[in-house]
């Protein structure tokens, strides 16, 4: 392909590129149904069939409960994932996110640093929460005692690895840093936002938290997340790369240390 010939695809590319507007994107906001519908409606779709199954077949104990959960899970997110592309399938979505996931290679160094602080942020917190009052202290998150708990068995792991590593980064990023930030923000100013989204993702990951300090290391990986999806220029690339690398890194870890 010549210089010209790129020119155009890439000017064609910014004229099918409608998130460039200063208009929001109404249509995105029915990730969010999407998200709630399908996380509801499928796990009972399944758990029909797996009833079914065990009908017919008189099996008792088809599949655990931790497995069933996990399953389900995936088959939704593929469902969100799949309906946010449908509803974009005019607009040149996939051809649009290769190009962003190409940009986002120029900041790999920024994505480990933030990584790295982070980290050490996170750390920090948790030592600081050992000289709480007794009431207010806690081992292990809530969230994380229950994403443990999946890990029982080892057959799961690379469904495991989709939900987590992949399709969790995936969703989660177009909810708190696309949606939030780069399409609210278009009404209600970028800073605010921001803090919006680092508030309600840390929120999403404390629900049934024994402390209200749980939330300290979940505003740090938003707070993270949030500045690298800016610091690119609002390339969505970029903060997915980095949650998978932290969700990688934690996927590792569990399985290593259970």
């Amino acid at each position: 392909m010549d210089e010209e010939s790129m020119l155009k695809s890439t000017k064609q590319l910014q004229e099918k590129n409608k998130w460039q507007s200063k208009h929001i994107m109404k249509r995105d906001f029915w990730l969010i149904p999407f998200y709630i519908l399908f996380n509801q409606v499928v796990p009972l779709i399944v758990l029909a069939v797996i009833f079914g199954v065990s009908f017919l077949f008189n099996i008792k104990n088809a599949v655990a409960d931790n497995d069933y959960r996990i399953v389900s899970t995936v088959i939704s997110e593929i469902i969100i994932l799949l309906s946010f592309y449908l509803i974009h399938k005019k607009h040149r979505l996939v051809p649009i996110a290769m190009n962003r996931f190409k940009k986002s290679k120029q900041y790999l160094l920024m994505i480990l640093a933030t990584y790295i602080v982070s980290i050490v942020l996170i750390t920090g917190y948790e030592w600081a929460t050992d000289f709480l009052p007794k009431s207010l202290q806690y081992g292990e998150t809530q969230n994380q005692m229950l994403l443990e708990e999946l890990f029982d068995n080892n057959w799961m792991l690379p469904l495991l690895f989709i939900d987590i590593v992949i399709l969790t980064s995936f969703i989660e990023e177009l909810i708190f840093r696309h949606l939030i930030i780069h399409e609210l923000g278009k009404k209600i100013t970028y800073g605010f936002a921001t803090v919006l989204s680092v508030i309600l993702f840390a929120c999403i990951h404390v629900m049934g938290a024994t402390s209200p300090f749980e939330i300290g290391s979940y505003i740090i990986i938003g707070a993270s997340l949030a500045f690298v999806y800016l610091k690119s220029g609002m390339n969505l690339a970029v903060s997915i790369t980095l949650h998978s690398l932290n969700n990688f890194i934690s996927f590792i870890t569990i399985v290593i240390l259970k």
